[in-house]
């Protein structure tokens, strides 16, 4: 018979087994609280909390995590936006810093430094919160609403993949490469919220047709991106073969648009979108060919703008009208370099101030009041004068490019 002492350490034995296990099956499945992970301090941590932004700025560049999580799930935002740092906030935003993430209590980043009226602080930070992530719909209009339309729609069996922002659609045959790609947006629109600080208006439906399919034009609208399967076969890009990396900066700059669609703003054509679409792709999805076109690109901009020049602000005769916007392009990319890495973040932040104007304008008068309002908010950035070098070289300050028709026959060429 067994002894009681025995069988009250078989009892003891069993307990220490089953507690992990129980510890285990008693937390929430990834995915479901992903915003309260719990970890431990870092030195990056103790540097943002004390606001050493020049070490901050060296760890991060040495490839600290920047949204690591301490023992209440605070990332090194949640702390230098407490103690009111505002540069270390700043530097932990360029970083990457998610400024939606929560702690156990629920609180993002932009909550601390209201709890402790850090005014300076909230200034820098988006005001976005798991609220505003939940209230994020599926455009109503949506053509292909779900994975059975799709499929109908390209007469094959379809995927749809989903994340909180973004929703990607293809041919069952390109699963493989589709749940690659997926990551590399979920990416890239963290980081457009962060220059932009807005949310698009519906979550982002990335439709990938199958070959031939006459709703893959390769463009944007209403949130909807409208594509054929081809990047999705990884195999036929030199981007993947060589570095390992999708093909998506088109996917990117579509995206970017959407975003500047939802802050009303209104400059160029769609060199904004070009823009901000550029500095996503780099950080998400750099590699040497994307460099090289990038560099390309901002070549032909600054030809075409020195040829502007030499004709009197005239735009080529030779060059076809909707390009007229490398003339926009050209002259941001002098503020960028010129004014710094905030660049973009702090023109997105003086449209907030003027975001009402923005929407009463996107109800009544139109493109050239947002033309205009969008003007006053470049040339609030300080050094640059935007305006004045907008009439240096013949830019109008009341009338938007696409307001002045450029495709029409009777475009004289000129920019005002």
């Amino acid at each position: 018979m067994m002894s009681r002492w025995l069988l009250t350490g078989i009892v003891i034995l069993a307990v220490i087994v089953a507690l992990p296990l129980a510890a285990r099956l008693m937390r929430p499945r990834e995915g479901l609280r992903r915003e309260a992970k719990v970890g431990v301090t870092t030195p990056l941590h103790e540097a943002a909390s004390g606001g050493h932004m020049g070490t901050v700025g060296d760890m991060l560049k040495a490839g600290a995590d920047v949204n690591a999580r301490d023992e209440q799930g605070r990332t090194p935002l949640h702390l230098a936006a407490e103690h009111g740092h505002e540069g270390t906030s700043q530097v932990l935003l360029q970083g990457g810093a998610d400024p939606t993430i929560v702690d156990t209590q629920g609180k993002t980043a932009i909550d601390y430094a209201l709890r402790n009226g850090k005014t300076a602080v909230v200034d820098i930070l988006p005001a976005s919160t798991a609220t505003e992530r939940a209230q994020q719909r599926l455009n109503p209009s949506l053509k292909y609403p779900d994975e059975a339309s799709f499929a109908a729609a390209i007469g094959q069996p379809a995927c749809l993949l989903k994340s909180d922002h973004v929703y990607l659609f293809a041919p069952k045959t390109r699963e493989e490469g589709a749940k690659i790609v997926l990551p590399y947006l979920v990416k890239a629109y963290d980081e457009l919220y962060r220059i932009v600080g807005v949310h698009t208006d519906y979550i982002i439906v990335v439709y990938n047709f199958s070959k031939g399919h006459s709703d893959a034009f390769g463009g944007t609208s209403n949130c909807t991106l409208w594509y054929g399967d081809e990047n999705l076969d990884l195999e036929q890009h030199e981007e993947w073969t060589r570095y390992k990396i999708p093909h998506v900066s088109g996917y990117i700059e579509e995206m970017a648009h959407n975003f500047v669609a939802a802050t009303r703003s209104q400059f160029g054509w769609e060199m904004v979108g070009w823009s901000i679409g550029v500095k996503a792709s780099a950080k998400v999805a750099g590699n040497p060919i994307l460099a090289q076109a990038v560099e390309s690109t901002r070549k032909g901009q600054a030809e075409t703008f020195r040829r502007y020049k030499e004709l009197g602000c005239v735009f080529p005769p030779d060059l076809l009208a909707n390009q007229v916007d490398r003339i926009h392009a050209y002259i941001l990319w002098e503020c960028e370099q010129q004014y710094g890495p905030s660049f973009w973040p702090d023109y997105f932040k003086e449209l907030k101030k003027d975001r009402q104007r923005l929407v009463e304008a996107s109800r009544g008068e139109g493109r050239d009041k947002r033309y205009q309002i969008s003007l006053d908010c470049f040339d609030r950035l300080p050094g640059l004068n935007f305006k004045q070098r907008l009439k240096q070289n013949q830019i109008s300050l009341t009338t938007d490019v696409k307001s002045l028709n450029p495709e029409a026959p009777t475009w004289n060429r000129k920019l005002q």
